[in-house]
């Protein structure tokens, strides 16, 4: 008789596909951690670490969540190790997200009567590209700031890679009469209360206003204006900083990364020489506009050490501001800083009903001893 055959063990789950699996997972976690630290190396310090400002400063925040949820699918020691990479992912990379949670159960800002209103905006080359002039008026007019700094007072060639000068400071004084005007290169600072001063900053300090335009609109990305409010002497900076890369030449193209190269510099100049004179500077000072740098950047990280992000008072977890194809953007690239005794009030992002491709900065600041 033959032997009886003993019963044959079910097969176990194949272990190759778990492996793979857990390296897939965890390696996930292990890139995106070196990914932040390449980053945190080059951004700032060489020319191509400004290709942060690509990214959507959310993703700092939403990948390393992402590889939390996606930690189970791994195994064993694995899974604990994805999540340990995922949390200090997200404590390396959160400050560059542009998140702020608190604005969440922040309540509706109620600025005091004595409140100065201040209207920031990147005009978009003076409204030569949308909507008309009235139309461009009426709107401006309409928010009945006390102090605006306006960006792109200048008009562009049809390739869009030549500025060209404009003066529109006639109509300017007449739809704002009252008003004094401080203009420099492509800046125009508009206010209610008496200017004093308008010391250069930065690479335009020692330049001669007026001998050449082209040169003006290169160094003078920041125009600061000391203005009289109630008896204060006030400092308000208006910011457009260079442009650090050239979109329309494409992400693939030489001239984007030599535009990338050119610019490094200068715009580390322009920062430079803003951050010098807001460290000697003991007025009260407000300083608003287009930086073309996100959250993500470090090219900020001075300012926001030294002054308050306005932003603080805001009840938008997620501020944005420039469009790339439609709104809502995923990118803020417009700032509001006070600092020396000024305090943001209130402050909000508002549609620039089609007129601009940067969303309009609304603020309104107490100073010293008002309220």
């Amino acid at each position: 008789m033959a032997d009886t055959l003993a019963p044959v063990a079910a097969p176990e789950a194949p272990a190759r596909p778990r492996r793979r699996r857990n390296r897939l997972v965890l390696g996930a976690a292990l890139a995106w951690l070196v990914l932040l630290l390449v980053e945190w190396a080059a951004d700032g310090r060489i020319w191509l670490g400004h290709l942060t400002g690509i990214v959507p400063p959310a993703v700092f925040a939403l990948v390393p969540l992402l590889l939390a949820a996606l930690a189970p699918l791994a195994g064993g020691a694995a899974r604990w190790r994805t999540l340990a990479a995922a949390a200090l992912a997200l404590l390396m990379g959160f400050g560059q997200s542009g998140f702020d949670p608190a604005a969440l159960w922040r309540a509706e800002p109620r600025p005091g009567p004595e409140a100065v209103r201040v209207f920031a905006w990147n005009t978009n080359s003076w409204n030569q590209l949308l909507g008309t002039q009235d139309h461009f008026y009426a709107f401006l007019k309409g928010k009945d700031a006390d102090v605006y700094l306006l960006h792109e007072y200048q008009h562009v060639t049809a390739d869009r890679k030549n500025r060209l000068r404009i003066d529109d400071q006639a109509r300017l004084r007449r739809e704002f009469p009252g008003y004094q005007v401080a203009v420099r290169g492509e800046l125009v600072t508009l206010s209610r209360f008496p200017i004093l001063r308008q010391p250069a900053v930065g690479p335009a300090a020692g330049r001669r206003s007026g001998t050449d335009w082209q040169a003006e609109y290169r160094d003078n990305k920041v125009l600061r204006t000391d203005v009289l409010v109630r008896g204060r002497v006030v400092s308000f900076y208006n910011v457009h900083m260079p442009v650090w890369n050239s979109m329309p030449d494409g992400l693939l193209s030489a001239a984007f990364y030599r535009h990338m190269r050119e610019r490094f510099a200068p715009r580390r100049a322009q920062y430079a020489g803003l951050e010098a004179d807001l460290a000697a500077n003991r007025n009260p000072v407000v300083v608003a506009g287009d930086f073309n740098a996100t959250a993500a950047m470090s090219d900020l990280d001075p300012i926001r050490e030294r002054l308050d992000d306005a932003a603080g008072v805001s009840t938008d977890p997620y501020p944005t501001s420039w469009e790339e194809g439609g709104w809502k953007p995923f990118w803020r690239t417009d700032w509001a800083f006070t600092g020396n005794g000024a305090k943001a009030e209130r402050y909000e992002f508002g549609e620039p009903e089609k007129l601009s491709d940067h969303a309009v900065q609304d603020l309104w600041v107490s100073l010293p001893g008002s309220g």
